[in-house]
């Protein structure tokens, strides 16, 4: 909007106060002439200079930060700021005279006509923006930096010992896909798992030692199944979870790849609402809604700044989104319209808890997703945190899908039938294992017992116990101990 376009919605007795702000004399009489008159005499490139000069440094500070971006910025944010704009109507104006008693420079600019109101389209939302009008911008003596981040946060030192959890997750999700191949899982009428199959599957689970939770809690398990269904490889068929048709390519992939790929569900999905699975609030409902994604991304924008090699204080982190973007999940900036109680039950509204609402959604994706999925790792003893590599090559594409050890052994054999598995081995592999075996346990390793009974549920799906000698050769590197070598050819003859 240009300077004549703002002063057609402006009374003309604030056009009068505007032009004996600007020192200017206008012998227009009526409305729309005087706007004219005011805007050509305002648009003059000395003037603007003169008045310029005259700004207090609040004033210069305010447009600025209104030049940074085209649209503005949010009413409620630039009141936050540079104080509020009051809306005085024609007949009090000239009584309270608030251009002589401003409540900032928000109302000095105001009263000097150099910044408009007006609302914008945002996310199918009209949300009202503060800007300064466009032919009076180009005219402005402000010369802008880059200033689009703010400093990161120095580094800290390194901790004693830290926390990595890898690909962890991975190798649940192998864990419960193996589950699924074994096992007849019947759902209840809402499509979750009986609390039968829930015991039975999460002591396999290594991120469950971690943070065990219920599986609606927003915690591990939860992310686990999400990303299963998200994903294509689970599906329910007449009230039994089965195997998605997309598994098998799936399963073909590197593991990098994969991992990338349960990323991407969480940072992609909508329904994933970080800011609700906190568990310190409650979200009630209403016809309030947060954007989870526009959220997600600001902070990842901010994440792949990080140097994989340093380590972080999160309370500076923080900070930093404190004064920089405090509104990254808030276009319109406003605090009091999001139904958000803490434990207590005290409804969060008001900027002043920005630390409650949006210092606990970073501390729960830190801590939480980004935790759980290895895209940052922790101290044991302090609440510092590094972006790992992985972390880094989630967030910096292409993604190298090259595995170092891909010819080493992925399993080693034992004299009394088990097999333990290598960190490396693709879930592909790990499923052929979990098809003839019964599952021993998963903390430090994974292990697999060979019996009969998982022998006999191999053959019913085809699979001969030669083939699974075959396997087992290739995949330990030819070291399968010859007493297991007779007994599964016994059992094949």
């Amino acid at each position: 909007m240009n300077l004549k376009q703002h002063f057609a919605d402006r009374e003309l007795v604030e056009l009068r106060i505007i032009a004996q702000n600007q020192g200017l004399l206008i012998e227009e009489k009526d409305r729309e002439g005087f706007a004219r008159e005011l805007a050509q005499q305002m648009l003059s490139p000395e003037h603007v200079l003169d008045v310029w000069k005259d700004l207090s440094p609040q004033a210069r500070e305010a447009l600025q930060a209104l030049a940074k971006d085209p649209k503005g910025m949010p009413t409620p944010a630039f009141e936050r700021r540079f104080g509020e704009l009051r809306l005085i109507g024609p007949g009090r104006l000239l009584k309270d005279r608030p251009w002589k008693n401003p409540t900032g420079a928000g109302e000095e600019l105001w009263y000097l006509g150099w910044i408009l109101r007006s609302f914008r389209n945002i996310r199918d939302e009209m949300i009202e923006f503060v800007s300064i009008p466009d032919d009076l911008l180009a005219l402005l003596p402000i010369h802008l930096t880059d200033t689009s981040n703010a400093p990161f946060p120095q580094p800290v030192a390194p901790p004693s010992a830290e926390q990595d959890l890898g690909q962890m997750l991975l190798d649940d999700l192998g864990t419960l896909l193996a589950y699924v191949q074994n096992h007849r899982v019947r759902l209840r009428a809402d499509g979750r798992w009986r609390y039968h199959d829930l015991r039975m599957l999460t002591p396999r689970l290594r991120l469950a030692k971690i943070r065990e939770q219920p599986l609606e809690a927003g915690g591990p398990l939860h992310l686990l199944f999400f990303s299963a269904k998200k994903l294509g490889l689970l599906t329910t068929v007449r009230g039994y979870q089965r195997f998605g048709r997309a598994l098998r390519p799936w399963l073909e992939q590197s593991r990098a790849a994969q991992m990338k790929d349960i990323f991407q569900v969480w940072r992609s999905a909508p329904e994933w609402n970080d800011l609700c699975l906190i568990p310190e609030l409650r979200c009630q409902q209403g016809s309030w809604s947060n954007d989870p994604l526009l959220a997600r991304e600001a902070l990842l924008q901010e994440l792949q700044r990080a140097n994989p090699s340093h380590w972080y204080a999160l309370d500076d982190f923080i900070a930093m989104i404190y004064h920089s973007m405090p509104d990254f999940q808030r276009p319109d900036a406003n605090y009091n319209t999001w139904y958000i109680q803490n434990k207590e039950g005290v409804f969060l509204h008001g900027f002043e808890h920005w630390p409650d609402v949006e210092g606990a959604l970073i501390r729960f994706i830190w801590q939480g997703p980004l935790f759980w999925l290895g895209a940052v790792a922790w101290a044991q003893d302090a609440p510092v945190w590094r972006l790992t590599h992985q972390g880094w090559a989630f967030l910096h594409p292409p993604v190298s899908t090259s595995e170092d050890d891909r010819d080493a052994p992925i399993l080693t054999i034992s004299n009394d039938f088990v097999i333990t598995l290598a960190p490396h081995i693709g879930l592909w592999d790990r499923l052929r294992v979990a098809l003839f075996t019964f599952w021993q346990s998963s903390d430090p390793e994974f292990r697999y017992l060979i019996t009969q009974r998982g022998l006999k549920r191999a053959r019913k799906r085809g699979v001969s116990t030669s083939r699974i000698l075959a396997f087992l050769e290739r995949a330990s590197g030819h070291m399968v101990p010859e007493n297991i070598r007779r007994a599964l050819r016994r059992f094949d003859s």
